[in-house]
Parts: C-alpha cells; sequence; structure tokens
C-alpha cells in the first residue's frame, strides 16, 4: 500500500489488485470510506464469463473471454450497492482531456478506461493493444498525471500525450475517452442481496445464454475447435491460435484462471457473510477448477514448444478444457440452487 495526495489534499491509499477494473472499482468505494474487497467486487458485479468470439479478432486472432463485457463489472456492481457515478463519453478529444482536468481540480478521483498499449510507464513486453485497462487519475502534474494503476505497486506519472492517446484508442471496443466517479456511495450497503443479485446473474450468464459461445456452452464450442485444430488448420496456425488462447487466459487482466480463483475467493467471503456451509465448499471447488484451467496452460505450452510430444497433444489441451467445462456447469447448476435458498 502507498498512500498518495489528490488535487483537494485528501489522502488516497493505493492497493495493488489482481484485476483493474474490479481494483479501480474497489479503490473508489474505499476512497469515499466504503471498504469492499476486489473480489466482492468481483462477485457481486458478476465478472465470471466466458466467451470464444471466433468472428472478433485482435491482431488477427480470435478473443477469447474469460471474464464479463469491460465496464460491466463496474455498472453492476455499483448500482448493485447503491452507488450512483457519473459517467462520460466524448467524441472530441480535447474535450475530454478537459473535462478529466475540470473534474481533479474539483477534487474528485477519476476512473479511466485506456488502452494499455499507449501507457508507456509500462515495460514494452507487457503492452499490447486492448481498449479494457481500467485506472484512476489523481492529479494533474506537470506535463502528465499522477495515475493509480491497480496492476502496479506504487501509483506512477503518465504523460499527457499518452494518456490521451490511450482513453482515444481505436479498435474493438474503442473507450472514447470513458471516464467515472461517484456522485454517491451508500455508507451501509446491503451486501447480502447485492451478493446474491450477483450469484444469480452471474448463473444465468453460463448456464443460459442460448448463443453456443458464450458460457459453458462456449467452453465446449472452443475445446471441440482444439481439438480438432490441427487437422483444420495445420499444426504451425494451430499452435498460434492456441498461444493467443493461453494469452487471454494468463496475461491479459486475471486471466481464466485467475478470474476462477477471485470469484473462489467471492465465494468463501459470500460463505462467511451468510454462514454457508455451502457457498464454502463451492468456494473450495472453484479453486480446484482454476487448478485445472492452469493445468490446461501448461499443456497448451509444451505442445507451442514441441515438448513432450508424445504425452502433450491437441486432443488432451481440448479435453482438460472439457473438464473444466463439466465442473463449471455443475458448479453453478449448483450454485443457483443455494442462491435462491439464500435469504437477504
Amino acid at each position: 500500500m502507498t498512500t498518495e495526495i489528490t488535487a483537494n489534499g485528501k489522502p488516497f491509499v493505493h492497493h495493488h489488485s489482481a484485476h483493474c477494473e474490479s481494483g479501480v472499482t474497489s479503490a473508489l468505494f474505499r476512497d469515499k470510506g466504503v471498504e469492499i474487497s476486489e473480489p466482492m467486487i468481483f462477485g457481486i458485479g458478476s465478472g465470471i464469463f466466458f466467451g470464444h468470439l471466433f468472428f472478433v479478432k485482435m491482431v488477427g486472432l480470435p478473443i477469447t473471454t474469460f471474464r464479463g463485457l469491460p465496464g460491466s463489472v463496474f455498472r453492476k456492481a455499483g448500482k448493485r450497492l447503491g452507488a450512483e457515478f457519473i459517467t462520460k463519453r466524448f467524441r472530441n478529444q480535447q474535450k475530454g482531456m478537459d473535462e478529466l482536468k475540470r473534474v481533479l481540480k474539483a477534487g474528485h478521483i477519476v476512473g479511466l478506461t485506456t488502452n494499455i498499449y499507449w501507457l508507456s510507464y509500462f515495460p514494452n513486453r507487457f503492452r499490447f493493444q486492448f481498449n479494457g485497462h481500467n485506472l484512476i487519475a489523481l492529479r494533474e502534474i506537470e506535463g502528465g498525471f499522477r495515475v493509480s494503476d491497480p496492476v502496479l505497486e506504487h501509483p506512477v506519472d503518465c504523460k499527457t500525450e499518452d494518456l490521451e492517446r490511450a482513453r482515444f484508442a481505436h479498435g474493438p471496443l474503442e473507450p472514447h475517452g470513458f471516464m467515472y466517479y461517484p456522485k454517491s456511495i451508500q455508507p451501509n450497503p446491503d451486501l447480502r442481496t447485492a451478493c446474491i443479485k450477483g450469484m444469480k446473474d452471474s448463473c444465468n450468464m453460463m448456464l443460459k445464454i442460448p448463443l453456443p459461445i458464450f458460457g459453458i456452452r462456449g467452453m465446449r464450442f472452443l475445446a471441440k475447435r482444439i481439438i480438432k485444430s490441427p487437422d483444420k488448420l495445420g499444426f504451425s496456425e494451430a499452435c498460434r491460435q492456441l498461444a493467443n488462447i493461453i494469452r487471454m487466459q494468463e496475461e491479459v487482466g486475471t486471466g481464466g484462471a485467475g478470474f476462477r480463483f477471485m470469484y473462489a475467493a467471492f465465494l468463501q467471503e459470500a460463505a462467511e457473510l451468510f454462514g454457508s456451509a455451502e457457498l464454502a465448499e463451492l468456494s473450495r471447488e472453484m479453486t480446484a477448477i482454476g487448478d485445472v484451467w492452469r493445468e490446461f496452460a501448461v499443456v497448451s505450452a509444451r505442445i507451442i514448444k514441441q515438448r513432450g510430444q508424445d504425452e502433450e497433444t491437441f486432443a488432451k489441451a481440448g479435453g482438460l478444457m472439457l473438464i473444466c467445462a463439466g465442473r463449471e456447469e455443475e458448479l453453478f447448476k449448483n450454485l443457483d440452487k443455494v442462491a435462491r435458498k439464500l435469504k437477504a
């Protein structure tokens, strides 16, 4: 933790977070005196998800997502916790930067959605085209801004031109200078009701979306494509696409396994809140599922590097994803039953 001073002289405590959006949202609540953990924000905001968008390409490769749409965790968590946020997008870049400066001078800290590629305070190896990275602007400084990026250990300085390019980057999910900050936050939010709504929503998204590319159906859809990919695409292209899935799982945001571990932490907190042994058991199962996702990543990496060619195959990798699908299907069915029994 590091303490910074904002534009109005108020101290802001920077916390290192596992994921940018849930970390920023938790920090905005904490800044207003409401302590809600990052896993709790993630669970209440229904952050857990899966989708394979084979028709949407990033650097020529299909997108695989292990969480909800960028912005949805912040929006849902805020609404369910009774908070009201001011949100703005801009067509004009200069107006967007001017408004940020104005709001900072008024004494607010401001959440921003950016493209991580243009944030030069990251080392080059960590920069890639992704329009869903969230951070907090704390105050304006000479030639730039002091920002709290939740995936870093300490606040950093960001050049004005870098932040402007990051806020108005082009490509999938263009941020259009999106900024957000609290208007009002309930000092004693109804956590029990918020948790129940978050759980039910996550179960619906994982189990009941009829399209075959989302939720549990999406996992099975992608697993079968992985198994068939060497024959359909050739070994080299199959490896390239598999590598992108691993990148989405292990490097983008918190990743597939990481999101599962975070949701397990949410279920554990909810188990303590409700005094529920059933939620505690589901938390342990979600942790175990996260371990299988990590095993999938290891096996896939060995395939790509052509190590253990007799043991590590596309069929094995796809089979592990099918195991994850089966276990997550059972978990969310059970969670749906438990959530319906819980009392706010």
